[in-house]
């Protein structure tokens, strides 16, 4: 068998690096110590636990691994051949499949420089590779500066392969003869120190071919270094595999040191981009630093690239790249977890790291390579240290601290195998530690991008309370302006003063327009969107978005198409509210951006199946186009074609880039195509289940009135901002009941202590004590069971959830609608009152009879679709209107009987009684031949019913919209 040379940072008397290299194997031969014979398990492959599982089980693999090696190890320990008395017997080994390492007893001649023929003298024997303060001359200890020489006699087998000698580097010179010929130099061994010239190589080098007896004479000198004399056992072998092992080792080296320059590099790169993640920056400078002990070690490649560097140049980047690399992975760990590591520790660490290297720059080698020892014992005590820090680190939950803890676990197992080889136990298997330690730069380089993520996240979460605040801060003045601008249309204005509150209230739709559009992104991106899976017909949902759009497309002169494939299911399994959303900003965006010619909508069948339908939507517009630089970002959120288009035409930029979203969180796809000034086309495709049955929607219902009980509540109003509170107050008073204000939790405790309230009122958001404090505080300390509704612009989904975990009974978003707190009114002072119905007051200001209850029961409790339809109808309604209006003038009856009929069954399903009657009242005369003056006067009766409750619906939307 041939194995690589034995690492230098394996031997007892060399610093640690990872310059490692895997075993060749001969046919049947296993890895082992020189000094040992017999087969070894070989490690033909490392598998790695998941980064999860850090619980000890690749720890304990590791341990049984090391446990297996040793025992087969120790016994065979005696069966390799070794020197005696200066004689090395190799006849019986076939060195074709082995080598052998040139380990025992060699002569040796302590304090001479002997060449080949040189008469016999004085020697002993020792045991080769040893430093010379572990042997003795004349029983006396020795030094590690000075020189001697070695000699062995190995007697080879008949061979028919060439052979070779693989030497190592000595401490810190040496020249070997074999058979009086010089066949090695490292540097030049002289009897001086001013003479001799330290050099480190491994070199390769050519036995002799016919010879059958090997003489060989081995001269070291050292003057320069702390350890002085045998470093590394010279290897003898098969040359072929000799050398393709040498080479191997080489390459690993160079991939190993590209691997950790590309990672410094890649790590540092990033560092510059933010400067703001110091662990990063320390780390990268870890991998550069370290690099430089893969290539500058062991088989000195560096070396190799450049032969010319004097010794005292790079055994200074050999010891300063151990003493920085340690360095900066202590400064890397502290700044990685503050929290979990001692700064002293950090400090005194850090800063005996920094000196040593200080040391390698001031003093001359033989005197900073004696510190290595210590230093080799202090890193196996932070090594320990570090392990405690990631192992708490790792129980706290910081990010990414189960990959360092398994990064250390594998660092400390592979420190166990050196250990191991110090006391020159075995060689550890170079497969194994060639993985481990590039798992422990993997899992260290794994760290970062897991913090990156772990900080993604945090920002997300902080992005999430920012809207929630955002949400709450914009909704505090929009719930003014919706709530006074919907009081104001109810009083008796000029037409002018109408057209201004109108005004108002259009401004305040489109503001919240925009707040919603971001919090859909926020829902969508935090995954809060969920799909449903509710029965609905694709051609009568498109129909209700054409009828709404149509108007608009009507202004600026458009055609507004739509075409569906007749062969599409008449009803489909998916989300309606979903797929209006995704059409309507598609076709609102294409009027937008069409100034003439048309806008089509196109729905095809794509396949179908027995239980499923694919179907390919359309948009396509004779608008502006876009520029094909554009298209690649079209869909990216607040991007649109540039800066002109969003001061010409409005918008947040916002509808495509949820559109995308919501088609692929359907399973679908979304393209766009377009050309400058000839128009857009956009292109999805979605799948839906085919529905077995279709649903049915109810049939006419009537609203259930209140009946009147003349009592006047008491509420109590928390709230701290000067416009709710007035608006508030304000529609309270207008609905009969008494009301008394606090500005914050503080005051409303205070006058809970001497007062009782039918019902509470409480805003979320308020100094002093905010709402969530004062409920609990109202349900623990007082003890009073008064129900409270929370008032807040907060529109998160978890903000109702919050709000009945604190004891609050139920919850209002703001804007809201007079009637939608007078129901929440009736619901809980009747369940207080046990049983008693509680109404508007009579003296209240009459508001139009409107509820959504029939149109929510018609689809099933859809919240989603009940606000698109009621989009639809406040959209498409004052267009319509107005045509009865105009009709009217020119006298147009057909055209008054066909609009007032075409909104029958929706003021139907919007509760709309009064309206509903005066419908069946106008058409019983129409059917009756009424005058026109009779049909005008009832139909004048019915578009002032339309036109009051329009305000109402509107509030209504709003407030659905925010929930």
């Amino acid at each position: 068998m041939i194995t690589s040379v034995t690492p230098s940072y394996l031997q007892p008397d060399r610093l640690p690096s990872p310059g490692i290299r895997l075993n060749q194997l001969g046919p049947g031969q296993q890895n082992g110590h020189a000094l040992f014979h017999g087969p070894v398990p070989a490690v033909t492959e490392v598998s790695m636990i998941p980064l999860s599982a850090c619980n000890g089980k690749l720890f304990k693999w590791f341990l049984s691994l090391l446990l297996v090696l040793v025992g087969s190890l120790v016994a065979y320990a005696t069966t390799m051949p070794t020197a005696s008395q200066g004689i090395l017997d190799l006849r019986t080994v076939d060195l074709s499949r082995q080598d052998v390492e040139l380990r025992g007893e060699w002569k040796w001649y302590w304090q001479q420089l002997r060449s080949p023929g040189q008469p016999e003298s004085y020697h002993e024997f020792t045991l080769f590779p040893q430093h010379w303060s572990s042997s003795t001359w004349h029983q006396q200890p020795l030094s590690n500066q000075g020189f001697a020489t070695y000699a062995l006699t190995v007697l080879l087998p008949s061979r028919t392969t060439a052979l070779k000698m693989n030497v190592p580097d000595q401490y810190s010179s040496y020249r070997l003869f074999i058979n009086g010929t010089e066949a090695a130099r490292d540097g030049q061994p002289a009897t001086t120190a001013a003479a001799t010239i330290p050099h480190w190589s491994t070199q390769l080098i050519e036995v002799p071919a016919t010879a059958d007896t090997l003489q060989l004479l081995l001269q070291i000198a050292n003057f320069e270094h702390a350890k002085g004399g045998g470093r590394g056992a010279i290897r003898i072998g098969n040359a072929r595999q000799l050398s393709a092992v040498l080479a191997t080792d080489s390459s690993l080296d160079l991939l190993l040191t590209g691997c950790l320059l590309m990672a410094g590099l890649f790590f540092l790169g990033l560092f510059g981009m933010g400067r703001t993640e110091w662990p990063m920056l320390y780390f990268s400078l870890f991998c550069l630093t370290y690099s430089y002990r893969i290539i500058g070690t062991d088989l000195y490649v560096f070396h190799t690239i450049f032969p010319d560097l004097p010794w005292g140049v790079t055994i200074r980047l050999e010891y300063i790249s151990l003493y920085l690399s340690v360095g900066t992975f202590v400064v890397y760990t502290q700044s990685l977890y503050p929290q979990d590591t001692n700064p002293i520790i950090t400090r005194i660490m850090a800063g005996l790291c920094f000196s040593a290297a200080a040391t390698v720059l001031l003093l001359p080698p033989l005197l900073f390579t004696q510190l290595m020892n210590p230093f080799l014992m202090l890193m196996v005590i932070y090594i320990i240290y570090c392990t405690y820090v990631y192992w708490i680190a790792a129980l706290r939950g910081r990010p990414g601290a189960r990959y360092s803890l398994l990064a250390t676990g594998l660092l400390m197992v592979m420190f166990g195998l050196i250990i191991l080889q110090y006391f020159d136990l075995l060689t550890p298997p170079k497969a194994l530690l060639f993985v481990g330690y590039l798992g422990f730069f993997f899992l260290k380089s794994l760290v970062l991008p897991y913090r990156y993520v772990f900080a993604f996240k945090e920002a997300r979460h902080i992005e999430k309370q920012f809207l929630a605040n955002m949400s709450h801060e914009i909704r505090t003045p929009l719930n003014a302006i919706v709530g006074f601008s919907n009081l104001l249309d109810t009083a008796d204005l000029t037409p002018e003063q109408h057209e201004y509150v109108r005004d108002i209230q259009v401004a305040g739709k489109n503001l919240l327009r925009i707040v919603n559009d971001v919090l859909d992104i926020s829902k969508i991106e935090s995954g809060m969107v969920q799909v449903e899976r509710i029965p609905f017909s694709i051609p009568s949902l498109v129909d209700s978005i054409r009828t709404m759009l149509l108007p608009t497309a009507a202004e600026k002169k458009l055609a507004l198409t739509v075409s569906i494939d007749p062969t599409i299911p008449d009803t489909v399994l998916g989300d309606p509210t979903r797929l209006t959303q995704i059409l309507l900003n598609l076709l609102s965006n294409a009027i937008k951006f069409t100034q003439h010619g048309h806008v089509a909508l196109h729905i095809d069948k794509r396949s179908q199946t027995s239980d499923s339908v694919r179907i390919r939507i359309t948009v396509e517009d004779t608008g502006i186009g876009m520029m094909p630089d554009v298209l690649p970002h079209i869909f990216t959120r607040f991007r649109q074609a540039n800066d002109s288009t969003t001061r010409h035409y409005g918008g947040t930029g916002l509808g495509l880039s949820i559109a995308k979203s919501l088609v692929e969180l359907q399973g679908g796809w979304i393209r766009v195509s377009s050309e400058p000034d000839k128009g857009s086309k956009f292109t999805l495709e979605i799948t839906y289940q085919i529905a077995q049955t279709q649903t049915d929607l109810p049939q006419d219902q009537d609203d259930t009135s209140w009946e009147p009980t003349g009592r006047r509540l008491s509420i109590l109003v928390v709230e701290d901002n000067a416009m709710n509170q007035k608006l508030t107050i304000g529609i309270l008073k207008r609905l009969g009941y008494t009301t008394q204000l606090a500005e914050n939790g503080s005051q409303a405790l205070d006058i809970l202590k001497n007062a009782d309230f039918d019902l509470i009122l409480m805003d979320i958001q308020m100094p002093i004590m905010d709402g969530y404090t004062a409920t609990h505080q109202i349900r623990t300390v007082l003890q009073k069971k008064t129900p409270i509704i929370a008032m807040t612009a907060h529109a998160m989904a978890s903000e109702r959830e919050k709000c009945l975990k604190a004891g609050m009974n139920d919850f209002l978003s703001k804007p809201f609608l007079p009637n939608d707190l007078q129901l929440l009114i009736q619901e809980y002072v009747l369940l207080q009152s046990a049983g008693e119905l509680l109404t508007k007051p009579v003296s209240a200001a009459p508001f139009l009879t409107f509820s959504e209850e029939p149109l929510m029961e018609a689809v099933e409790g859809d919240t989603k679709l009940v606000i698109s339809l009621l989009t639809v109808f406040l959209d498409q309604t004052p267009s319509q209107l107005q045509a009865v209006r105009q009709a009217l003038g020119y006298g147009d009856l057909p055209t008054v009987s066909r609009i007032v009929h075409l909104q029958k069954a929706t003021i139907q399903l919007l509760g709309l009684t009064e309206a509903r009657q005066q419908i069946q009242r106008i058409e019983t005369q129409f059917s009756a031949g009424a005058t026109r003056a009779e049909i005008t006067r009832s139909t004048q009766d019915y578009l002032a019913q339309i036109d009051r409750a329009l305000p109402a619906i509107q509030a209504r939307l709003d407030e659905m919209i925010m929930r």
